[in-house]
């Protein structure tokens, strides 16, 4: 048992009761979308290179999904826990015939459609007029479940935790809908772009813009006694971009003669960077400087800042290290140099790198991994910086990220967050809703129990902090536990509520009354070994132990309904620490 399994168990509810609920299941058939990566087998016929699936040989195709070995499996369903929100059985032995780095170029390639368009169509379809919140929120829900291009969904996901905006106590609740949407659009557009145009597409948008108080901040009037807002300079700095501390490439901190750590930035250089974010307003063709965004909710949201020059704070800006902006530029041109004095800072690399780590793969990197992604952030095969595809790349195919062996290995792997062990869980048994449904409920209850829903954390420093450290022996053996922060004796026991009312209530996504496809499941009921085994390689990529496999056994041997017998698997599976860590 590893130290961050252990720490997850001991805040689990320990008592597990045998029921045996009788759960009337209506199983519908899962439509592929007609191309590769979505499980469109028919007439397809791939042979995986010698080494792209982690075996020694060349093996199965995706005609029919021969897949078979369970290695393979458990390697491509731990693969694609890192990439996607949830994946289904055929997608597993699809990737482990195709490769993993086949897969990622599949998904680089496939087209998206804008947030923004999707929550219109639920707006104007719903049976109830749900606006803002549940209008983002089942968007959210709905894009997770249904759209292909998983890995893009994945980071923007993530990158809404690491660029936060949130509706949270904020000035976008009242149109948190159509604000929230367009930015999310942003991050979708941006995740496989360049990370100085998402710097500066994020910095320009209005929700965000709204969120840190640079939309309509004005030059300095001393009579007044106004000056620059220093809200977005300091957080630009301090969570989008170079982090509090100079880094070494491999994200270790750097120390002066005295042994001490470098601070990036000061106050001052904050008071700089803030007149900098002055004279940005309204973006809309019809806006003008002070505009309220309740004006037009949907036009303010949906058009980039603008610069009105005479709201702009003249003159030279020191920025770092030693780069004075001239005065006499106009106001972007001293944004364009503020973004790319940022983007060239060496600290972007390891900080930004060991955020996409800790996201996808593990809370505690070695020195070794966060270099080896900073090299793929300062140059891409063309020796260009900052390219997104080439730094995911790096995050999902370095060999720390794909060597996995939960028992020699205790400082890798991280714990889930619970949102993703739902949607994980979802998307491997392809529900099936009606798609005018407004799906809202399960979010809310997410937000009141778990702590947790996109967009919407408590700060801008997200649900969770990056150095967050729980209590006990994580903290002995110097390790992080970020996810560990919104993980405790309430949410932990409340996650296993939810998961017991998911399989023995029916209760998937309240109000949508969806269909969860357990036929190949249901022909595994008779044999307990089989369907352990399966759930052991679609839920947890293979890496519960067989002491938990025990437990699953002795309790599902005890039942004599097929139905109950999955759906206890399904539950112990789900509440298991060694499900909710992923090594």
């Amino acid at each position: 048992m590893t130290v961050m399994n252990e720490t997850a168990l001991n805040l689990m509810n320990r008592t597990i009761t045998a029921l045996a609920v009788c759960l009337s299941l209506g199983l519908s058939s899962q439509t592929h979308l007609d191309f590769l990566g979505a499980g469109h087998d028919q007439g397809i016929r791939v042979l995986s290179s010698d080494d792209a699936a982690g075996v020694s040989s060349r093996y199965g195709t995706i005609d029919g999904f021969e897949i078979s070995d369970p290695v393979a499996l458990a390697d491509a369903s731990r693969f694609l826990a890192q990439a996607t929100l949830g994946y289904d059985y055929e997608t597993m032995q699809m990737v482990a015939a195709m490769g993993f780095e086949a897969w990622i170029e599949e998904q680089f390639s496939l087209p998206h459609q804008t947030f923004l368009s999707l929550g219109e169509y639920i707006a104007e379809t719903a049976a109830d007029d749900y606006l803002g919140i549940a209008e983002f929120r089942s968007t959210w829900l709905t894009y997770s479940l249904t759209t292909p291009d998983q890995l893009r969904q994945r980071l923007a996901y993530n990158l809404s935790e690491f660029f936060v905006v949130s509706g949270f106590g904020s000035d976008l609740f009242e149109d948190y809908g159509t604000l929230s949407g367009a930015y999310y659009d942003v991050l979708q557009r941006n995740a496989f772009g360049n990370y100085r145009e998402l710097l500066e597409d994020v910095s320009l948008n209005s929700s965000m813009g709204v969120y840190l108080s640079h939309m309509h901040n004005p030059k300095t009037d001393s009579i007044n006694n106004i000056h620059p807002d220093e809200n977005y300079a300091r957080e630009i700095m301090q969570l989008f971009s170079i982090g509090l501390y100079e880094l070494n490439p491999d994200g270790t901190r750097k120390l002066d003669v005295n042994g001490n750590e470098i601070p990036t930035y000061d106050n001052e250089d904050i008071r700089q960077f803030a007149k900098i974010f002055t004279g940005w307003g309204d973006g809309a063709p019809d806006g003008y400087w002070g505009r309220p965004q309740d004006e037009d909710p949907d036009i303010f949201a949906i058009y980039p800042m603008r610069m009105y020059e005479d709201y702009h704070e003249p003159g030279p800006k020191n920025l770092l290290n030693g780069l004075v902006v001239p005065a006499g530029q106009s106001g972007v041109q001293d944004f364009n140099d503020a973004l790319d004095n940022l983007f060239d800072h060496p600290n972007v690399g390891p900080f930004f790198g060991r955020a996409l780590i800790q996201f996808l793969v593990s809370s505690n990197p070695s020195p070794a991994y966060v270099q080896r992604v900073n090299d793929a952030f300062v140059a891409n095969a063309n020796g260009a910086r900052g390219d997104m595809q080439a730094l995911v790349s790096a995050v999902l195919l370095d060999p720390e990220a794909r060597t996995c062996n939960p028992e020699s290995q205790t400082q890798s792997g991280k714990l889930r967050e619970p949102l993703l062990r739902y949607t994980g869980f979802l998307r491997a048994f392809n529900p099936q809703w009606d798609q005018t449904d407004v799906i809202l409920d399960q979010m809310e209850l997410f937000s009141e129990q778990i702590g947790q829903v996109p967009m919407y954390s408590p700060t801008v420093f997200n649900f969770f902090l990056p150095d967050f450290q729980p209590q006990g022996d994580m903290t002995a053996a110097g390790l992080v536990g970020p996810v560990f922060q919104i993980h405790n004796s309430t949410t932990s026991v409340s996650f296993v509520n939810a998961v017991g009312a998911w399989h023995f209530d029916q209760e998937y996504i309240p109000g949508a009354n969806p269909y969860m496809d357990y036929s190949d499941e249901m022909t595994l009921a008779n044999d307990p070994i089989a369907l352990v085994e399966r759930l052991n390689l679609i839920l947890a990529c293979g890496q519960l132990s067989a002491r938990t496999e025990n437990i699953i056994l002795n309790a599902i041997s005890q039942l004599d309904d097929p139905e109950d017998r999955l759906n206890m698997a399904l539950y112990l599976t789900m509440i298991a620490p060694d499900y909710a860590v992923l090594k």
